[in-house]
């Protein structure tokens, strides 16, 4: 075992002074291994949905908390947590799992602000974010701050009150959960504002669309196998390997002063590792 081991890492002559992971056809396989499995785990969430998933910490109470402290850093007052938006909020993303999309309009023909009405919450100004693929609050809330739209949403000085939903489903095979932050200001408190600063029109509708992407789950929710998880942590090991691999032998081939037609693998080592830096700083979740 460990003669055929050092095959793999150490040149010698049973591998003609090159180790057999930095073969050609070694590296081939390689490849063909990480397409597979990026194959299998696609063919996996079509054939058993709701196995593979994306498991979160993100709670309702630390995506207010943490939209808070954004305002109260650009010197906002907080949002109030209102019911009737957290209502309107989840109502949305179960409607976006009963219909199997992720937009802000539903295939049914429903707009964001047809949920806020539904529920009976009557707006002057009102707002809706989205939100999937991230594991924790901040990273959630961290890249919203980043998007100038979404900054917006939950910088905007007319809102007074927000609502959060937080939803399991399955969409689109995967096992997930989705949340959407509904914002609002109510016509009685945008008549009260209007009172003391007359604007040009005291009753127009000014809703603020912006959008982010995100699978999530509850805290409480069960532990999924994430498919990204999956294949992140399958390419760190094949890169792993093969920088250790490349590594070793470039350092024996050094020692022992053997000569190669090959060049030096000093750039080959680069790249890869240059990918792998990507993939361990790589995070879930996507805005837009």
């Amino acid at each position: 075992m460990k003669q055929k081991l050092s095959l793999l890492f150490i040149p010698q002559e049973k591998n003609n002074y090159k180790s057999l992971l930095t073969h050609p056809s070694f590296l081939g396989i390689f490849i063909a291994v990480y397409l597979l499995n990026q194959s299998l785990i696609r063919s996996f969430t079509i054939l058993k949905p709701g196995v593979l998933g994306y498991s979160s910490e993100i709670t309702v109470q630390k995506v207010i908390k943490l939209t808070n402290q954004e305002r109260q850093k650009n010197g906002l007052p907080q949002l109030v947590y209102n019911q009737d938006l957290a209502s309107s909020a989840t109502n949305k993303a179960k409607d976006m799992f009963a219909y199997n999309y992720w937009a802000h309009n539903s295939p049914s023909g429903k707009t964001p602000w047809d949920f806020f009405k539904e529920i009976g919450y009557d707006y002057s100004t009102a707002g809706e974010n989205l939100a999937k693929d991230f594991y924790d609050t901040d990273s959630m809330v961290k890249a919203w701050m980043k998007s100038p739209t979404h900054r917006d949403n939950i910088l905007h000085a007319k809102y007074k009150e927000i609502g959060i939903g937080v939803v399991n489903g399955t969409l689109n095979g995967v096992k997930t959960t989705l949340v959407v932050q509904h914002f609002g200001l109510p016509l009685n408190l945008a008549s009260v504002s209007n009172q003391q600063n007359p604007p040009n029109d005291l009753n127009s509708e000014s809703p603020v669309l912006t959008e982010t992407q995100q699978i999530l789950s509850q805290e409480n929710s069960a532990p999924l196998i994430s498919p990204l998880q999956i294949s992140k942590t399958l390419g760190i090991i094949m890169f792993t390997i093969l920088i250790l691999a490349m590594l070793t032998d470039g350092y024996i081939t050094m020692k022992n002063k053997t000569k190669r037609l090959a060049g030096s693998a000093t750039g080959h080592i680069s790249f890869l590792a240059i990918i792998l830096m990507l993939l361990l700083f790589s995070q879930q979740g996507s805005i837009f």
